[in-house]
């Protein structure tokens, strides 16, 4: 008697993958798993590090997207960037200190950052300037 070989169906690993993926709502990875994975067979990048490029990507997506909502709330009238910001006026305005403040130290030292001046001076701008640099640094604002 012959004995039966019974051959597994060979499922493609996006098929296996991509299904939890759209569930967990992981579009970078989603997205970028594939040719990531190529990148890291041909560096020879380890299992973490690979995950480590995914994990990045996916939550760096998450804090733009989020940070995008968050300036869509807020209802700016215009979003300008600092390339944006007349350094002209008000004339007081010492540019290197607000400059200074992208660093980012006072909140790393959990100190605020106080903007006076009268009114029409462009005091929010700065600040605007200053969430969304530190957003796209990973800065944390919220929890120092």
């Amino acid at each position: 008697m012959a004995a039966s070989h019974h051959t597994p169906s060979v499922t493609t690993p996006s098929s296996d993958v991509e299904p939890h993926l759209t569930y967990l709502k992981l579009a970078f990875i989603a997205q970028h798993y594939a040719p990531l994975a190529t990148q890291a067979a041909q560096h020879e990048w380890s299992h973490v590090a690979y995950l480590a490029r995914l994990l990045e990507g996916e939550a760096n997506m998450r804090m733009d997207r989020a940070s995008k909502s968050r300036i869509r709330l807020a209802r700016f009238p215009v979003i300008k960037t600092l390339e944006q910001f007349r350094w002209d006026w008000p004339t007081r305005l010492n540019r290197l200190q607000v400059q200074h403040h992208f660093h980012h130290e006072f909140i790393k030292a959990k100190a605020n950052l106080i903007l006076l001046g009268g009114v029409g001076l462009g005091k929010p701008q700065p600040g605007n300037y200053l969430y969304r640099a530190q957003r796209r640094t990973g800065t944390d604002h919220h929890h120092p």
